[in-house]
């Protein structure tokens, strides 16, 4: 990262359209405007560092810069973004205290910078422009506060959905699991009495033939059960923590793509990952494999009904509860889904194949993990007949 370059002083118009000195007269937006300085640096370049000390108040004339805090574990946390028009570092002009945030940026920008001292002195022999200064920063700092206040709510909002829906999930899991155990048990349970009334004495040797019924029963149903608390592990896994990594999330895309093509080498189906620039993601590489692959499973066992076909998986930037984040889109070109179903795609043991031997809880773990660990949304949409696309949102730092 580079230091900012120093440039030209400003024009007396810069300031024109800028909300913080909308109350000024052009007069006295050319004046605080012969006091600062226009200047243009590259992406990267740190305008602002977190902690130090506050000197100068910054206008963004033309790209866009992002707006970083540190976290306790050394990392740096996105608080968001300022685009041309926007200011940045106003609260210098009051206290000249420590910044609050560092603020880089995020394209080629130019910026006006005034100094506080500057500016004081400019505006000290006049109290009319103080108090027009001091009145729309007070404005600008209680509408920041009232839309951090209502975006938070939101945010616990959406959370404690999120946390009810999976809970719901769960419970269902259970009761479903409860009452798919009960058929395999019971039969096991049959044939075993079964085993010990053929075993009983006075009954002579017992053939293979009589054995092999009983057996088989046992065998088949001890399986299914096994396979059904296999699957129930697999929801309960979507709760346990992984070590964070940094990741490039299409390259994990395609990194799942390729073992789920390794693992199913008789499935006719082709995963395409669009190609794109790096998408940077502090996330879980496991849970998002274990998203995939059920839902490549699913396009392909529903989808194309086990004939050959087509998923293409996209890698979008997007926000998540104001957050930068990431729209990763699964889409097939296969049966579809009838509207009804919809609602209750994620349920735990739904499914329209249980006559093929599917047990419904494929989406139910997608769904666990993706508003579990993930800590994002899924959404899907479907016309019978003209496939399925499933868009998963991920915040871009967990």
């Amino acid at each position: 990262m580079t230091s900012a370059t120093t440039g030209t002083t400003s024009p007396g118009g810069i300031l024109d359209g800028i909300v913080l000195f909308e109350a000024f007269s052009p007069e006295e937006r050319a004046a605080v405007a012969s006091r600062g300085r226009v200047f243009d640096a590259p992406a990267g370049t740190v305008l602002m560092r977190e902690g130090d000390s506050a000197s100068s108040l910054y206008v963004l004339l033309d790209g866009t810069v992002r707006v970083v805090r540190d976290d306790p574990f050394g990392g740096q946390v996105e608080v968001g973004f300022r685009r041309a028009g926007d200011c940045f570092g106003e609260m210098a002009l009051i206290d000249g205290g420590s910044r609050s945030a560092s603020v880089i940026a995020a394209t080629p920008v130019t910026v006006f910078e005034l100094e506080r001292d500057l500016f004081l002195a400019l505006i000290s022999p006049s109290p009319d422009l103080l108090a027009k200064l001091l009145r729309e920063l007070s404005r600008m700092i209680r509408e920041v506060s009232e839309r951090v206040v209502r975006e938070d709510l939101e945010r616990r909002t959406r959370i404690a959905e999120s946390a009810l829906a999976r809970q719901r999930a769960i419970t269902q899991a259970v009761t479903g699991l409860a009452h798919e155990l009960n058929t395999p048990l019971g039969v096991c349970v049959t044939a075993a009495s079964h085993l010990q009334d053929l075993a009983r004495s006075g009954n002579g040797p017992l053939s293979a033939e009589e054995l092999r019924e009983p057996a088989a029963l046992l065998d088949a149903n001890l399986a299914r059960a096994v396979e059904l608390v296999e699957a129930f592990s697999a929801i309960a896994a979507c709760q346990t923590a992984e070590p964070l990594e940094a990741l490039d999330l299409r390259r994990t895309a395609e990194e799942a793509a390729s073992l789920f093509a390794i693992q199913h080498p008789g499935l006719p189906l082709t995963i395409r990952v669009a190609p794109g620039a790096p998408c940077p993601w502090i996330g879980y590489a496991p849970h998002l494999e274990r998203v995939l692959h059920h839902l490549f499973a699913n396009a392909a066992a529903h989808g194309y009904g086990g004939g050959p076909g087509e998923v293409e998986v996209t890698v979008e930037p997007a926000t998540l509860d104001a957050v930068p984040a990431w729209n990763l889109t699964v889409r097939d070109h296969g049966a579809g889904i009838p509207a009804r179903n919809l609602p209750t795609l994620t349920d735990a043991f739904f499914t329209t194949a249980r006559g093929r031997g599917h047990k419904g809880l494929g989406l139910a773990v997608v769904f666990n993990t993706v508003t579990g660990p993930l800590g994002g949304r899924i959404a899907f949409d479907s016309v019978p007949g003209a496939g399925t696309t499933v868009t998963i949102t991920v915040p871009q730092e967990l």
